[in-house]
């Protein structure tokens, strides 16, 4: 079997590249654009949103989506200066960029248009709305708290606020724990630290009150009823892996294991588990 293999030329491929970008852009396709980092997607998306102002889209009409706050100003900026370069450039120049845009010959009320959009932008109340879906998620929220079931004031937490509210936090839960060592809070943090050095001590707790599911589902538990099956648990798993227990960890009593040396409420746990 002979195969024959074709070589296609950069202006053959460029070419085609240009018509897959314009069929994306059209404004009268729903397109999915899947394509690696780097290869035009941004540049598809501007052109994109460049063809509906053209169309007559009103600005304030226009969202554009995008899960990085740099991803939004960098297209927000394409866009602006692309309508900016409209107002100034000569007819020429103008005629080549728009007929390039559309796929067609630009005709006189187009180019007059373009030069319009600039402003229309920018005076339109809202004006272009490009931003994160985040961002969106919150405008929402802000317009329909009481649907969402939540107080019309909220404000979002940022990453800095959030890190110190949990700093605050777990500085005042190991005070109280320190301070009554008899108590619940105190005996947790007798066994919480012998699995963490000083240095890893932070990370471990920040860690514990990341995982907010089993916060959650932990809190709901009755007092005294949860201890006994994590410890049989504990001692299963450690004979199991032959793991050495911990230097403080209490010991259990002679009847905590059965015959064969495996706890007694190690089946009831795992089962729960299951």
């Amino acid at each position: 079997m002979n195969l024959e293999i074709k070589k296609a030329s950069p202006e053959h491929i460029r070419r085609l590249t240009d018509q897959a970008q314009s069929d994306a852009s059209d404004p009268q396709n729903s397109a999915w654009v899947n394509a690696n980092a780097g290869t035009g997607k941004t540049h598809v998306l501007t052109l994109r949103v460049l063809r509906l102002l053209l169309a007559g889209t009103r600005p304030e009409r226009i969202l554009c989506l995008t899960f990085t706050k740099a991803a939004a100003a960098e297209m927000s900026k394409r866009v602006f200066d692309r309508l900016a370069g409209w107002v100034t450039a000569d007819d020429d120049t103008l005629h080549k960029d728009l007929s390039k845009i559309v796929g067609a010959p630009a005709s006189g009320d187009l180019m007059q248009r373009a030069r319009t959009l600039f402003a229309l932008a920018i005076e339109t109340p809202g004006g272009l709305k490009v931003q994160t879906i985040h961002a969106f998620a919150e405008r929402l929220l802000q317009r329909f708290p009481l649907e969402a079931g939540v107080p019309p004031d909220f404000k979002i937490l940022d990453d800095q606020a959030a890190r110190d509210l949990k700093a605050d936090a777990i500085e005042a839960t190991l005070t109280e724990a320190t301070s009554s060592p008899n108590a619940p809070l105190g005996k947790a943090l007798d066994f919480v630290i012998r699995y963490a050095a000083d240095a890893h001590f932070d990370q471990l707790i920040s860690k514990a009150v990341e995982e907010r599911k089993w916060l959650e589902a932990t809190a709901h538990v009755e007092p005294g009823k949860i201890e006994d099956g994590l410890a049989a648990m504990d001692a299963y798993l450690r004979k199991l892996l032959s793991v050495r227990a911990a230097i403080a960890a209490a010991t259990q009593p002679d009847d905590a294991d059965d015959e064969d040396g495996w706890p007694k409420d190690a089946d009831l746990v795992i089962a729960q588990e299951e």
